[in-house]
């Protein structure tokens, strides 16, 4: 039961902790850096030609120059001022879009079978933030590498006041802990009851009452019902520890940074596997697709037997 006791944490986070200092009237120095030569340039520029045209004329000529000023200087999206945005832009626009895979970092050539366009794409090598993951787990980030930690969530609302207030306790001191930049991924992931219901039927006829199969049969049955009516889904969350130098230099002092990190989570409640090889592999290919999108086909060996008869008989019908 959830107790009525307030926790004793309290504090407030300011929704702009990432913006820097104000210096004067609550601008930045990026802010003043951008509004300060404007308003020099329009006093400089009515200085000049208050002689030669009625002020309301220069007033209605520098309006719209100086609010593009201070709209760039005051506007952001996302986080980042729109100077920055434009920026981005610009060197979106002027990137390639077509990425090719090139190990070697050279674009191949094409074939000669291959047609020639008057206007041929722009071709740059594909460069994926991740370029090897060893067995031992050690993602190569190139220039750093990194550990993943799945992690399960835990019941902060259900707890005590009491209760709360050791788990905050404990997670401050894993922050205190840390050298180095962490990342914590939260994904939302579909959930298939289709092998426990298969395997709950497989096994309720070794029961050793019939009414233990019969519920047994009944509760497959109620899970099923439940995945066909709604949207079943879980939370899977991945702790990422990284650490500068590449996996062989640093892999062996990152990955008992990762197994400490893991053992303070697990002292809060939480169970915790830092992840090797095949499953760390595994979690970054979930990561990086789509729900319900596979990024490379099946292999051919694990899809069964009679796959490619299945497959042969649809080429001839096609």
């Amino acid at each position: 039961m959830t107790s009525d006791e307030a926790p004793g944490w309290r504090g407030r986070i300011p929704a702009d902790i990432d913006r820097p200092e104000p210096l004067v009237f609550g601008l930045t120095a990026r802010q003043c850096l951008i509004i300060a030569p404007a308003l020099v340039g329009g006093w400089g520029t009515y200085l000049l030609l208050r002689d030669h045209a009625p002020s309301w004329v220069i007033a209605m000529a520098l309006a719209p120059v100086l609010g593009a000023v201070i709209a760039v200087a005051l506007g952001e999206r996302d986080g980042q001022g729109l100077e920055r945005v434009a920026a981005y832009a610009l060197v979106w626009a002027r990137s390639p879009k077509h990425l090719v895979p090139a190990p070697s970092g050279q674009v191949p050539g094409l074939p000669r079978w291959a047609p020639r366009l008057r206007r041929a794409p722009r071709l740059e090598p594909l460069r994926l933030p991740a370029s090897a993951v060893t067995q031992g787990g050690m993602i190569d980030l190139g220039g750093r590498c990194a550990v993943m930690i799945a992690c399960t969530t835990l019941p902060f609302q259900l707890a005590s006041g009491r209760e709360q207030d050791q788990v905050l306790a404990s997670f401050a001191g894993v922050l205190d802990g840390l050298s180095d930049p962490v990342q914590i991924l939260v994904q939302r992931r579909s959930a298939d009851l289709s092998g426990f219901t298969n395997m709950v039927r497989a096994n309720a006829d070794h029961l050793p009452d019939p009414a233990l199969s019969e519920a047994a049969v009944a509760h497959a049955d109620f899970l099923d019902e439940l995945a066909a009516t709604h949207e079943l889904s879980h939370q899977q969350v991945v702790v990422v520890v990284t650490a500068p130098g590449s996996a062989r230099k640093a892999g062996a002092a990152l990955r008992r940074r990762a197994e400490d990190t893991a053992d303070r989570l697990a002292a809060l409640g939480i169970r915790t596997q830092v992840l090797e090889g095949e499953a760390a592999e595994q979690v970054l290919r979930a990561s990086m697709a789509a729900p319900g999108v596979h990024l490379t086909d099946p292999d051919p060996a694990e899809e069964g037997p009679g796959t490619e008869d299945i497959h042969e008989r649809q080429k001839a019908e096609g």
